[in-house]
């Protein structure tokens, strides 16, 4: 929680919502720890391996670790049905869906169709999730002021992100000594998102009614669905369609890493499930946590584009440590890009929850996010699965070459950053935008 004079200095309605936020994310992080794309590719990469061949493998760990971000794919749609409505009753019934597939995970039988169910499940569970994120951003942005948004967030992250590195990393050090424990901490913590998602119920919307009016109004205005009037704000929003464009490129090679890293260091580097745990899942959770206020302070400062220019180069820092490591086989630098990944995914995190409320009034919010984690679902699916295929690809070439496959993410990761510094300066001169 935050300090006691930071804490006095936020608004009182902020200071008397945050405490449940806080409270429930952290019961709900003990499932998330478990869905971790991290982790569970662990699982499907050291429980499956030999049930079917190493390339299908290999490709369903590219589904599961792209399911976090690849299942935001839905979130025009889920926002579109809340629309108008009371949202943390939607959030509390997706919570509770998103748990129930965790714990269906636990049940599947190690085999092939076991290995298409522990996979589908963990996008399903996924797919309820990204419908929290959706409606969770329009409750954050109307319970909680501009100023003080990314601090309280921050806070939140910070219980939430070290609450996954905990259970992440209990779940893989058991695993060590049970390798099949996984199926009784799933629906463990699948019990604490049902607790998460009762808690929930109860969360109340500042001036609710107003929002919810407001976007009744706004959808009788508009022809046609959400995705009509996502491909509007698109063609008009020149800024915001210019900064979803870079952060495609952007996101797609920093959302490779964790499904590469997975294969990279169990076929090439033959880490223990404890270490690869360490590396993908709880060491960058913990660094996370520490550097979120830092990034809070600054976003809560400087419009978006602003923010990404210098964010933008830690993620470069982070795919330049891992690709070294990879190609050189100095195991030191695998941890070093684990410990800078933290830092990355801080920062990334806050801008990702927020930074579309630079370019959003209070009643397209929703609709601004839905753009932004659609098309983050769209690379999740794709950039994975891209990323392993270049690995497959260069291992059929040649044993070994695999390693060279994580200078693929890192070009688009410097291509973004480079992006961003320029749309950075042509926004802060006010140059024409043609």
């Amino acid at each position: 929680m935050p300090a006691a004079s930071e804490s006095s200095a936020l608004p009182f309605v902020a200071r008397n919502l945050m405490p449940r936020e806080v409270r429930t994310n952290a019961a709900m992080a003990v499932a998330l720890g478990a869905i971790e794309g991290g982790l569970v590719g662990i699982v499907v990469k050291t429980q499956f391996d030999g049930v079917a061949s190493a390339a299908w493998v290999n490709f369903a760990v590219a589904l599961v670790a792209g399911a976090p971000a690849f299942a935001n794919i839905v979130s025009l749609w889920v926002s579109g049905l809340a629309e108008g409505r009371d949202k943390p009753p939607w959030v509390a019934a997706l919570m509770a869906a998103t748990s129930l597939f965790l714990i269906t995970m636990a049940l599947v039988p190690t085999s092939p169709v076991g290995l298409v169910a522990i996979t589908l499940a963990m996008i399903l569970a996924r797919l309820a999730w990204a419908g929290v994120i959706t409606l969770r951003a329009a409750i954050w942005r109307a319970n909680f002021p501009r100023h003080v948004r990314a601090r309280i967030t921050g806070w939140i992250t910070i219980i939430y992100s070290l609450t996954i590195a905990a259970t992440a990393a209990l779940i893989g050090a058991l695993m060590n000594w049970w390798p099949e424990i996984w199926r009784v901490a799933f629906p463990i913590a699948g019990l604490a998102g049902l607790l998460a998602a009762w808690r929930y119920q109860a969360t109340r919307v500042r001036q609710g009614r107003r929002l919810q009016t407001d976007e009744l109004a706004q959808r009788h205005e508009r022809h046609g669905g959400q995705l009509r009037a996502a491909w509007q704000i698109l063609r008009e929003d020149r800024w915001y369609r210019r900064y979803m464009l870079t952060m495609f490129a952007f996101g797609s090679g920093n959302l490779m890493v964790i499904a590469l890293l997975v294969v990279l260091l169990n076929e090439q580097f033959g880490f223990a499930r404890f270490e690869q745990v360490l590396i993908t899942t709880a060491l960058p959770l913990v660094t996370l946590a520490i550097f979120t206020p830092i990034w809070a302070r600054r976003l809560d400062a400087v419009h978006i584009l602003d923010y990404r220019a210098r964010q933008a180069w830690m993620f470069v820092i982070t795919m330049l440590l891992f690709t070294l490591a990879s190609i050189t086989g100095i195991e030191l630098l695998f941890w070093a890009g684990a410990l800078s990944m933290g830092v990355s995914f801080a920062g990334g995190k806050l801008g990702w929850n927020l930074g579309h409320n630079d370019f959003a009034s209070d009643d397209k919010s929703t609709l601004y996010m839905g753009i932004h984690v659609t098309l983050t679902g769209i690379r999740g699916l794709l950039a994975p699965l891209l990323g392993v295929g270049v690995y497959q690809l260069l291992e059929a070439a040649g044993e070994g070459w695999g390693r060279f496959v994580l200078a693929f993410p890192f070009t688009l990761t410097l291509g973004g950053a480079i992006t961003f510094v320029l749309l950075a300066r042509l926004r802060r001169k006010g140059l024409p935008e043609s």
